[in-house]
C-alpha cells in the first residue's frame, strides 16, 4: 500500500450563506488498497468531504487541493473514483437492474460489446447477478444499495466512496454489506466509508479519520471507544397524552406485487388518538408499503383504511390532517429557504399570512431550527434537512404523523433529540405519532406500544 491514490491538501469549503465552514483545512492521504473510515457525528463534514473528492461542490467558497492519481484507474472507459450516496435509492433511475448498471459505462462511451461483461462482473461482485431483469423500485433497501454499488463498479473506479452506507439497512443488511466490501477490498478497490457508526466494518478498516465541525481532529488505527456510540439516555421519558377516539383504523388490508407475491396479509390495526406507536420490521418486511397504504399513496387489494375519519382517503384529502415523513427526507425538500419550505403547505391550505407565519415559527421552534430560517434546505447537513422536512409536515398541526425510517442517517445524539421532539407532539399539538423502522428505538421507553411486521402480518412485540 505504497502507491498514493488520493491527496487532500488544506481543503476548506463554506456553503453559500453559511456562517461557518463545512470543511476547515483538511489534509490527508489515502494509498491504493486501503479502507479508510471518515467518522464523526452527523453534520461534522463527512458527506461534504466525499462530495469535494468527487468534485460535486457547487457555489460557496472552496480552497485547497484534491488530487486523485488517474494513472491508478483501469484505463479507457473508466473513472478514477465513484460514489454511492447516503440514499442509494436516489441514484437509481432505470426500470431494470441491467439498464441501471449499464448506464454509467454507456455515458463513458464504453464500446457496446464491453458493457455486457462489465454489467455481469459488477453484479457478481455484489451478489445480484440473478436479478438482471428486475425493477429496482421493488427491491429492499439492501438490494437497492447493492445495485447502486454495482452501477459504480461498472465504471471501473479504483477509489470507491460510500456515504453512510448502513443508514437504510437492518442488522442482516449491514452484515451482508460488510461482506461485499471485504470482497471488494480483496479485489484491489480502495474504499472510503463515511459512517457515524463504523462498527459493522471493523474487520476491514485500516484507519479512522475523526471529523468534528469540519476539522480533522484525529487519525487512528483503532476504532473509537464504545462510549462514542452509546445511545441510551438516563433522563425520564415525557409522559404520554391521550384523547378519546382513534386516529387510524385498519381492517384486513392485503396487498401483493406480481414479482414478489404477498407483501401485506390481513393487516388490522387501531391507533388511539395521542398514542406513540413503534412499528418494527426488517428490510423488505413491507413497512414502507404499509405506510403508503395508510397515507393513501397506494390502494390495497383488499381491506379498509379509516384515517382521521376518512374512509380509504386519497392523498389530496389529507393535507392538514396527516403528515408523512418519508424515508429520504431530502426528496421532500424543494423550497429556496427553510421558511419557504415550511410555509408551502400552509399557503396551499389558504391560511392568511399572519396565520402561516405563526405556524412556521411554531414548527421551527418545535424542531429547534429557527436559526436556519433563511438557509437553503439542500445546503444543510442531513440531520438539519431531516428536521426541516419534519417541520414542514408539522406546521399544519396534523392529527396523525407517519414516519418512515426517521433514524436513517442520524447519529445517536440526533436520534435521541428526534425522539424528544416527537415525544412532545401529542401534548403540544394533539398529534398521534407512528414510527416505522428497522432499527430499535434509541430509547424503548418512548413508545406506548410496539408492534412487529413479519410475514405480511402485524403482531405485538414481546421484550
Amino acid at each position: 500500500m505504497n502507491d498514493l491514490l488520493l491527496d487532500i491538501d488544506r481543503l476548506s469549503y463554506r456553503y453559500p450563506g453559511a456562517a461557518q465552514p463545512a470543511l476547515n483545512e483538511i489534509c490527508c492521504t489515502v494509498s491504493a488498497g486501503e479502507c479508510i473510515c471518515l467518522t464523526g457525528h452527523s453534520g461534522c463534514g463527512k458527506s461534504t468531504l466525499l462530495s469535494a473528492v468527487m468534485g460535486l461542490l457547487r457555489g460557496g467558497r472552496l480552497s485547497g487541493r484534491v488530487s486523485i492519481a488517474r494513472g491508478m484507474g483501469a484505463g479507457s472507459g473508466s473513472c478514477p473514483a465513484g460514489m454511492v450516496f447516503q440514499n442509494a435509492e436516489s441514484q437509481l433511475i432505470c426500470t431494470s437492474v441491467a439498464e441501471e448498471v449499464a448506464f454509467g459505462p454507456e455515458n463513458l462511451c464504453v464500446p457496446p460489446e464491453e458493457i455486457g461483461p462489465r454489467v455481469l462482473e459488477a453484479l457478481a461482485a455484489v451478489g445480484m447477478e440473478d436479478h438482471l431483469g428486475r425493477n429496482p423500485e421493488r427491491f429492499s433497501a439492501g438490494q437497492k444499495q447493492r445495485v447502486a454499488i454495482a452501477s459504480v463498479l461498472a465504471m471501473q473506479p479504483k477509489l470507491l466512496l460510500l456515504d453512510e452506507p448502513t443508514s437504510q439497512l437492518d442488522a442482516v443488511g449491514k452484515a451482508e454489506l460488510a461482506g461485499i466490501l471485504t470482497r471488494l477490498k480483496r479485489l484491489g478497490y480502495t474504499l472510503i466509508i463515511a459512517e457515524h457508526d463504523p462498527r459493522p466494518f471493523a474487520g476491514l478498516i485500516d484507519r479512522y479519520l475523526m471529523l468534528e465541525l469540519g476539522s480533522l481532529i484525529a487519525e487512528q488505527k483503532s476504532a473509537p471507544g464504545v462510549e462514542y456510540f452509546r445511545n441510551r439516555r438516563t433522563e425520564p421519558v415525557a409522559c404520554c397524552w391521550a384523547a378519546a377516539g382513534s386516529s387510524l383504523e385498519v381492517a384486513g388490508i392485503e396487498l401483493a406485487y406480481p414479482e414478489t407475491g404477498t407483501v401485506l396479509n390481513g393487516v388490522s390495526l387501531t391507533v388511539p388518538r395521542g398514542e406513540r406507536l413503534h412499528l418494527f420490521g426488517h428490510n423488505g418486511a413491507g413497512k414502507s408499503t404499509l405506510l403508503r397504504c395508510l397515507s393513501g399513496l397506494e390502494r390495497p387489494d383488499r381491506g379498509e383504511v379509516m384515517l382521521c375519519g376518512l374512509k380509504n382517503p386519497q392523498p389530496e384529502q389529507l393535507p392538514g390532517k396527516v403528515g408523512v415523513l418519508f424515508q429520504n427526507p431530502a426528496r421532500q425538500l424543494f423550497g429556496e429557504t427553510v421558511r419557504e419550505e415550511v410555509a408551502f403547505t400552509l399557503q396551499r391550505l389558504g391560511l392568511t399570512r399572519p396565520e402561516w407565519e405563526l405556524r412556521v415559527a411554531e414548527a421551527l421552534e418545535i424542531c429547534r431550527i429557527a436559526h436556519l430560517v433563511e438557509r437553503a434546505p439542500l445546503t444543510l447537513s442531513f440531520g438539519e434537512q431531516h428536521r426541516v422536512a419534519l417541520a414542514a409536515v408539522l406546521a399544519p398541526r396534523p392529527e396523525l404523523l407517519l414516519l418512515d425510517e426517521p433514524f436513517a442517517g442520524l447519529d445517536f445524539p440526533q436520534r435521541l433529540a428526534l425522539l424528544d421532539i416527537l415525544g412532545e407532539l401529542p401534548g403540544r399539538l394533539g398529534t398521534t405519532v407512528l414510527i416505522v423502522s428497522h432499527d430499535e428505538l434509541p430509547d424503548p421507553r418512548w413508545a406506548d406500544r410496539s408492534l412487529i411486521l413479519s410475514g405480511g402480518a402485524l403482531g405485538e412485540r414481546s421484550w
